[in-house]
């Protein structure tokens, strides 16, 4: 297959594995093998090698995973691209397994004359070992496989947080750019809100989703049987989330309660995925439940002497339970109210996004709401909200919006929720879970 590149004046590179003993490809070989290929094609282009990936010849059988492209050298020299190669192999974790070769157009393997140590004994040049049969076969391949498989399984949940994280933050920014919104910032408005617009949500925003990675990672890490030990490091990571909010916002809290609620969704969906490839919605609420046992008893019931945030004041007031209340519930009203107005769709938008907000703001007893004014105005709004669901048009959304704005008040917990809402509808879509 080389030379036929060769007699087309075309250079090649090709790619396989170091596989001592037959057969040389499994499962774990493998993946570790796509794995491998898919980061040598990131590095070749980043150094600007030029292979024509159309006309590339991939196989897989026992006598083992080989990849082979032509390569163009108008760009760079062979041995240029031939250092390429070699960096990256030796800058590869487990580099000493894979092969990097380049022929010339003559069909000669370009070299750079340098031996490579034995993977196994890192003591003798590898031809040596090779030649000698100083270890076996089967005692290499017991080395080599778990690597591998740990490698991959390593880059697989790395790429599962990279996911996850960036889902949060497009759940959030679904959320922050809804417009029209009742009493709440959009991209037009202030809503009920004169320290804030829309712009600092997006700084809010920028602030706290570098810290998203770290959640997920916690919960991935997180092997404790009691579960509620994941609550003061959730915490821990969201009182510096909370810190960057307001070093972005010159004091302003534009987003205290998400910080919460994602926070826990960040870290029961990497404990769920530290165990599973799909995402399950009764897993997922297990999770939660089992973070947040207890939590209006220990802190809000306990609390209320020395009540100090909004959500504590409500509850000694009026006994709403607010955040605390919707996660150790699992978050109920996310999974009755608001997700089922996503589901069956393949596409969020406008319309989509408010029914979710309107049903979840029917039936969520915000706090927001309550500190600005009283359960009858929050009543209303809940009327107001549901008779808009259920005959969705302009003239009954917009009575919601002038409520809002008549009363001075924010349904700022039922956005939260919404945010979340749109999270658990973008991993299930992303992770296939069946009950979507």
């Amino acid at each position: 297959m080389k030379k036929q590149i060769a007699q087309k004046g075309l250079a090649s590179l090709s790619l396989s594995l170091n596989v001592p003993g037959f057969p040389k490809s499994n499962h774990t070989v493998n993946v570790f093998f796509r794995c491998c290929l898919q980061e040598l094609k990131y590095n070749l282009k980043a150094h600007l090698v030029d292979i024509d990936d159309n006309e590339s010849i991939e196989v897989c059988d026992e006598a083992g995973d080989f990849y082979l492209v032509p390569c163009s050298t108008a760009i760079l020299t062979l041995l240029e691209i031939k250092q390429v190669c070699e960096d990256f192999e030796q800058n590869h974790p487990l580099g000493r397994f894979i092969d990097v070769d380049l022929n010339d157009q003559q069909g000669n393997t370009v070299s750079s004359g340098k031996s490579k140590l034995c993977f196994f004994c890192l003591e003798r040049p590898a031809i040596e070992c090779r030649r000698e049969n100083a270890h076996e076969p089967e005692e290499l391949r017991s080395f080599m496989f778990p690597k591998m498989a740990d490698y991959c399984r390593r880059q697989h949940d790395e790429s599962v947080i990279a996911k996850l994280s960036s889902l949060a933050l497009k759940a959030l920014l679904h959320e922050i750019s809804l417009t029209p919104k009742p009493g709440l910032v959009d991209k037009f408005s202030n809503g009920s809100h004169a320290d804030m617009n829309y712009q600092t949500f997006i700084n809010s925003t920028a602030a706290i989703s570098p810290w998203f990675v770290g959640l997920v990672r916690e919960g991935f890490t997180f092997r404790d049987s009691d579960m509620t030990k994941a609550l003061p490091i959730i915490r821990n990571i969201g009182l510096r989330m909370e810190s960057a909010m307001y070093e972005a916002t010159q004091n302003i809290n534009t987003q205290k309660g998400i910080i919460f609620l994602m926070g826990l969704s960040l870290f029961a969906c990497g404990n769920l995925f530290s165990q599973s490839d799909h995402f399950k919605t009764e897993v997922f609420r297990t999770i939660i439940r089992d973070i947040c046992k207890d939590l209006i008893k220990k802190e809000l019931v306990a609390g209320s002497e020395s009540a100090k945030s909004h959500g504590e004041k409500i509850f000694l007031k009026y006994g709403f339970s607010g955040a605390r209340g919707e996660a150790e519930s699992g978050f109920r009203t996310v999974f009755e109210f608001g997700l089922p107005q996503l589901t069956g769709f393949a596409e969020l938008n406008d319309e989509v996004i408010i029914k979710s907000f309107l049903a979840i703001a029917a039936h969520n007893n915000d706090t927001n709401i309550l500190y600005r004014s009283n359960p009858d105005v929050l009543n209303a709004l809940k009327k107001l909200c549901k008779k808009a669901l259920g005959d969705f048009n302009d003239q009954n959304y917009s009575a919601v919006i002038d409520f809002c704005k008549n009363e001075n008040i924010s349904p700022g917990g039922s956005a939260d929720l919404l945010a979340v809402t749109i999270f658990v509808w973008l991993v299930m879509r992303q992770f296939d879970d069946s009950t979507i």
